[in-house]
């Protein structure tokens, strides 16, 4: 990538505000914006940002660096030319400082009519950073204005520091794989896409030095396509795909604030910051689950899952005979029961989709029979790929996504079909998925339909205008979906049918379009319940997946920790029911029964604390291999905790012991950290069981240090209400 830019000059521009502390050209020393939180420091001339201190510990974050600090840089196209631009090549125009009647502190930065490859004053950059007066978080903006003939807009990189963090010296939590992953000591590199199940499906991450902590999120209500880069001891910068990438002349305008700055905490702090954006958002406009007519009932009272395939029981069987698996499953599990059924098409998995009719013959009757039992039948379709050797794809062709030379992508999904990723911005694409889920209604009876990849995969960069979308990035993918899933709701309740819609892995943009997430991808020692800790109340996540050929302890351990961090478990085949399993089974039961009893807190609650216990907890390691059947160990507490706040105001405090003896856990419970209101000042506690409380104790008001010894595999849930 080349380098090619000159300054036109020196400018002084005057900005309109209330207690200007200083206006002018370039800065002669570090420009300050700070409160009692934290002090931003900005180098003289090219205004890199030299220092995030928390005014609290001390700690800076930004280490010195050799040479220029950076703020932003620009990626610019002709064509298949790329051209850089960063703040650290240009020294800044002018700069403002200012204090609004709000108590918000505003830094203002531009860089004026900078020429590109001889075309005078083409590009102006202006930069503003609000600080609040009682936050370490400020709100970071970014404007770009281009008017060359022949550039255009790639991507943005703003904010973009070097020198970030201390290599080895914290803890950074992402959420991504569903549920989000705490990377202790970090020293590597990490890069995220967003909104992208598979990578990140919600846009913030923090990174943790003891109680000193960076928060690092998009306020994004548009779900533009953009990424987060991290390495400590290097860089930190969020890459924004603009919209109209390499149309001459294109520019950008932050729709949305970068909010980057310090807090006290660990991550839970983080996800409840974001929690604060979140449910402002369209994603969120239905309120929470309670509210929440659209999602059908049968679904927030599902217990348990299964993963079924082809044919449930013998291919020539009577309908009661194919059945009578499924069937006693729902027997011995004794919860509502939900089945996911792939293959029940006669085409094979991945390949010659669309076109997933006909079924199998008998299908329809299995589903209708299914149904009038009461349970979940959940067939699954793709919502994104089309098979390329399709003898009518010439009619897809038009509405696949392209790239810039106007060809078609390709993507491979294990079995080597070639398939085409279809622009889900057309109105064929919508209207095609639409369509399948009306015969799955119709035809087949489901009272349910999975929409593979919608949430999974990330946006492709379509660069063909006939679809009507701003070419490359932006927020029009998400647009595209959020359309399709209106109208997929439409069918999915029309004509007296309560169908319920989901997706596969958690990205948040598509909540509103889909009534839950599937967490298929398996969790590993790393992973944090960031997702429910921000969701929770919002909207539902199912699966529990686990590796049948491990042992007992390592599935208990799993099923678990799922359990108390939100999840309707399961999601696993008719294995789990062989003798050799049966201790497994009997541990699922026992959570599904729980994930019932416990409803109003693990459906309806919010997730608000991951108990750290006080005393030592001994842990277990288990071989837990990664996807691909990697081989790896996991090592977890053996006993785990969590704490949910249902909406009567009570706290739900779920422990789960993994050990095949008595365990014991001591932590601190204060209610009131968590708002709950009480005349008295008296708090009771009581055990509560599957169909039965176990008895009531007096607490009393304030920190109460708990001591709770469980036995052998033992599940157990103590709710705290205020008398």
């Amino acid at each position: 990538m080349s380098h090619l830019w000159s300054r036109n000059g020196v400018a002084t521009v005057c900005l309109i505000g209330l207690s200007a502390v200083c206006l002018g050209t370039q800065p002669q020393r570090r420009v300050r914006l700070a409160n009692d939180a934290v002090r931003f420091e900005f180098q003289p001339d090219h205004v890199g940002l030299a220092a995030m201190v928390d005014q609290t510990t001390g700690i800076n974050h930004i280490r010195p660096v050799e040479g220029k600090h950076f703020l932003w840089e620009l990626v610019l196209s002709r064509g298949d030319e790329k051209k850089s631009l960063s703040s650290a090549q240009l020294p800044c125009t002018s700069y403002n400082l200012e204090e609004l009647p709000n108590g918000l502190r505003r830094a203002t930065f531009e860089w004026l009519n900078v020429d590109i490859d001889g075309q005078r004053g083409v590009i102006t950059v202006r930069v503003t950073v609000d600080l609040p007066r009682n936050s370490g978080i400020a709100s970071w903006r970014i404007r770009v204005k281009n008017t060359s003939e022949t550039w255009g807009l790639w991507q943005v990189d703003f904010p973009k520091c070097n020198g970030y963090l201390k290599p080895g010296e914290y803890d950074i939590a992402v959420p991504r794989r569903n549920w989000g992953k705490l990377y202790r000591q970090c020293n590597s590199r990490m890069s995220y896409r967003y909104p992208h199940g598979w990578s990140m499906p919600m846009q913030f991450m923090c990174a943790m030095r003891g109680t000193s902590a960076v928060y690092m999120a998009a306020h994004d209500p548009r779900a533009w396509d953009k990424s987060f880069v991290i390495e400590p001891g290097k860089e930190f910068y969020l890459r924004t795909n603009v919209e109209d990438m390499a149309v001459p002349g294109s520019d950008f305008e932050a729709p949305f604030p970068v909010m980057l700055g310090v807090y006290q905490g660990r991550w839970m702090q983080a996800c409840k910051t974001y929690r604060s954006f979140a449910v402002t958002t369209p994603w969120t406009s239905e309120g929470r689950l309670s509210d929440r007519a659209s999602v059908p009932t049968i679904l927030k009272d599902v217990g348990l899952w299964m993963l079924v395939g082809g044919y449930i029981g013998p291919e020539g069987g009577t309908l009661q005979q194919k059945n009578k698996p499924l069937i006693d499953a729902q027997t011995y599990l004794d919860v509502p029961l939900a089945a996911h059924w792939y293959n029940w098409h006669q085409i094979p998995f991945d390949t010659h989709y669309p076109h997933y009719f006909p079924t199998k013959p008998g299908v329809p009757d299995q589903v209708r029979n299914l149904v009038a039992e009461g349970l979940v039948i959940m067939p699954y379709i793709n919502g994104r790929i089309v098979d390329i050797s399709n003898d009518d794809f010439g009619k897809y062709l038009p509405h696949t996504c392209k790239n810039q030379k106007g060809n078609h992508y390709v993507e491979t999904y294990g079995n080597g079909v070639k398939q085409a990723p279809m622009c889900c911005y057309t109105r064929f694409w919508q209207d095609k998925v639409t369509q399948i889920v009306q015969r799955l209604g119709t035809e087949v009876g489901a009272n349910a339909v999975y929409i593979d990849q919608i949430a999974a995969a990330g946006p492709v960069l379509c660069f063909d205008k006939s679809h009507g979308h701003p070419v490359g990035g932006g927020g029009w993918w998400v647009d595209g979906y959020r359309k399709m899933l209106k109208a997929v709701q439409q069918v999915a309740h029309g004509q007296g049918r309560d169908m319920i819609i989901t997706t596969e892995c958690a990205a948040e943009p598509f909540m509103d379009g889909v009534d839950a997430f599937l967490t298929w991808i398996k969790p590993d020692d790393r992973s944090i319940p960031m997702t429910t800790a921000v969701y929770s109340g919002y909207t539902l996540y199912f699966g529990s997946p686990s590796w049948f050929q491990h042992g007992d302890r390592a599935w208990i351990a799993a099923q678990g920790r799922a359990l108390i961090w939100g999840n309707q478990c399961g999601w696993m085949g008719f294995e789990l029911f062989e003798p050799r399993h049966a201790r497994k089974a009997a541990y699922l039961k026992k959570v599904g029964k729980y994930r019932i009893a416990a409803r109003k807190f693990l459906t309806f609650g919010e997730l608000v604390e991951v108990v750290e216990p006080a005393n030592r907890i001994e842990t277990i390691t288990e071989p837990w291999p990664d996807h691909g059947n990697n081989p790896r160990t996991a090592t977890l507490p053996s006993m785990q905790a969590a704490v949910w706040k249902a909406e009567d105001n009570s706290l739900g405090i779920f422990l789960v012991n993994y050990l095949e003896r008595d365990n014991t856990i001591e932590f601190i419970i204060e209610p009131g950290k968590y708002n709950i209101a009480s005349d008295t000042s008296e708090y009771t506690i009581t055990q509560i069981c599957p169909g039965a409380d176990t008895g009531r104790r007096p607490i009393g008001f304030g920190p109460v240090r708990m001591t709770e010894t469980l036995g052998p595999w033992e599940i157990r849930l103590l709710v705290v209400k205020p008398e």
